[in-house]
């Protein structure tokens, strides 16, 4: 599940900035539907021409995606030559949603008008839909009706969709309009089953009597609907899309401003997720001396490394038994640098970690270097976990294998096989999670594994870190697993101790989510903590 805010919430905001706060804030897409106060979003230059190919770099580059661009199409008129202005309308929609990549458009019913009749109006409906879809072929984009006005309700909104014949033609499920309309969020999913393809989520309060419309938005949680229940019968039926944060700012000025509405949002959600999927919150052994997010990040900041290493373990080490109590197994992702080492020293201490069921991954290896070379990865976790405990097995990546892409395909394989719940992850001076560093970063990369190029502040870190003597030593390549496949693990927990980090610390928490910085990408993830020390904090933005 991946979560959106429609730009209905932030009306008058520039592209530029609703991309940034939707990275900032741990976004995974964005909805399009005004800009700077505009609805005619094919025409907008950012959106048009040369705009178009830089706003699609601007996404890459931010592992963002546009999860639905909204018309403002309704098919509800009598007048047939109304009804096809709404529908050139939504053809340009849809050519601007094919050339961003975006999955679907919006489109409404919405009410019979006066002197039409219900049975009249969805077929208008319904016609202009297939007509949408029909011209929506090859292009990868799916019609979605939003659940809206007279059609709000479940079974109303099916009686439109089961005359279109295509699968391109979907639901925008809006369930908290058609709450309001007397029908329950259990009541719809069963109804419209695979036709929802995007979900609109906010919260509404009844308004005391007489005191204007009936129905009020307010801030999720904070409502009379029940929006965790919509999380929770989306999670049940393994929806895969967007939930899409609705905060109608746009109709009600007097609400909560955008900077208030949408980081709520963002953290109430990661929370309701994250407790669906079974995460337990979890205790540290000592306090930190203090927490804050970023995000759907989780940030600890701890006295000292050694208090750091303490905390990290005791989190790692509940988890590990958690999935083992679970599965009968603990797939776990390690990385290998000297500023795991207090961390690494705490966990092979603590008694209770059930070390047998254990199978262990590392993040990368440099090519051409063999597990005896002092610099090696698997042996900086043999000599410092491994030959200390008992695994029930040790995945390494094979740094002298002569068919490199055959290794990438084989380490590919193997966790593939063994899925890791569960991943250790350190952060490079320059940013980088394991090996991926900032020129090659890809938030979209298609593989798990692969084999990189390693910039100059990597490999000088690696002198640094005391691997090699001389920076002409380092190797130039290395294989290393990617940030998708990091970002697909269940749980992680990164760990950023010392002076030397500041500055990729800063710029992971307060910069913008961009691939300058790999790390910044881990205020997305879904269940991520970062232990800090107050060295490696000292130049973060106090909350």
């Amino acid at each position: 599940m991946k979560l959106s805010f429609s730009t209905l919430g932030c009306p008058s905001w520039s592209l530029d900035r609703v991309l940034d706060v939707a990275g900032r804030e741990g976004y995974d897409g964005v909805e399009l539907r005004f800009l700077e106060g505009d609805d005619a979003l094919w025409a907008r230059p950012e959106l048009s021409g040369t705009g178009l190919s830089e706003t699609r770099r601007r996404l890459r580059d931010a592992g963002l995606a546009v999860s639905c661009v909204d018309t403002r199409s309704f098919f509800h008129d009598p007048d047939a030559t109304a009804r096809g202005r709404a529908r050139d309308e939504a053809a340009r929609s849809l050519e601007l949603a094919a050339g961003l990549g975006a999955p679907g458009i919006r489109v409404f019913g919405d009410r019979v008008q006066p002197g039409a009749d219900l049975a009249s109006t969805r077929g208008w409906i319904a016609d202009a839909m297939q007509s949408l879809a029909e011209a929506a072929r090859g292009t990868g984009v799916q019609v979605w009706l939003e659940s809206h006005g007279d059609f709000a309700r479940a079974a109303d909104t099916l009686s439109v969709l089961e005359r279109v014949g295509s699968r391109a033609a979907g639901v925008v499920w809006d369930p908290a309009n058609a709450f309001e309309a007397g029908e329950a969020p259990a009541d719809a999913p069963g109804v419209l089953g695979e036709r929802i393809r995007h979900v609109h989520l906010k919260d509404v309060k009844r308004a005391a009597a007489g005191d204007g419309p009936a129905w009020t938005p307010v801030l999720v949680g904070e409502g009379d609907f029940p929006a965790a229940e919509v999380l929770a019968l989306l999670h049940g039926r393994a929806y895969e899309g967007f939930v899409s944060f609705e905060w109608e700012k746009r109709w009600h000025p007097s609400i909560a401003e955008p900077e208030v509405a949408l980081p709520h949002f963002a953290r109430w959600a990661a929370g309701v997720l994250r407790r669906l999927s079974g995460e337990p919150e979890a205790v540290p052994p000592e306090p930190p001396a203090r927490s804050f997010r970023r995000g759907r990040l989780a940030v600890e900041v701890h006295p000292d490394r050694p208090g750091l290493g303490r905390a990290a373990a005791g989190v790692v080490a509940a988890r590990i038994r958690e999935l083992a109590d679970r599965d009968g197994r603990a797939a776990v992702i390690f990385a290998s640098a000297p500023s795991q080492n207090e961390f690494l020293a705490a966990l092979r201490a603590d008694a209770s970690v059930p070390w047998r069921k254990v199978v262990a991954f590392h993040l990368d290896e440099y090519v051409g270097v063999g597990p005896r070379h002092a610099a090696s990865f698997r042996r900086f976790l043999t000599e410092r976990l491994f030959d200390h405990v008992r695994v029930q097995a040790f995945h390494g990546i094979n740094g002298e294998a002569a068919d490199q892409a055959g290794e990438c395909a084989r380490y590919a394989a193997l966790l593939q096989r063994e899925r890791p719940q569960l991943a250790v992850l350190g952060v490079g001076e320059n940013g980088h999670l394991a090996f991926i560093d900032p020129p090659l970063c890809d938030f979209a990369d298609k593989l798990d594994v692969r084999v990189v190029e390693l910039d100059e502040p990597c490999r000088r870190q690696q002198v640094h870190d005391g691997g090699f003597p001389r920076l002409e030593d380092v190797p130039g390549t290395a294989f290393s697993l990617t940030i998708p496949f990091i970002m697909g693990v269940k749980r992680a927990v990164a760990i950023v101790p010392g002076p030397a980090k500041r500055a990729a610390v800063k710029a992971a928490l307060d910069g913008p989510l961009t691939t300058a910085c790999p790390a910044s990408v881990l205020r997305r993830h879904p269940s991520a903590t970062l232990f800090l020390d107050e060295e490696s904090a000292a130049l973060v933005e106090r909350p």
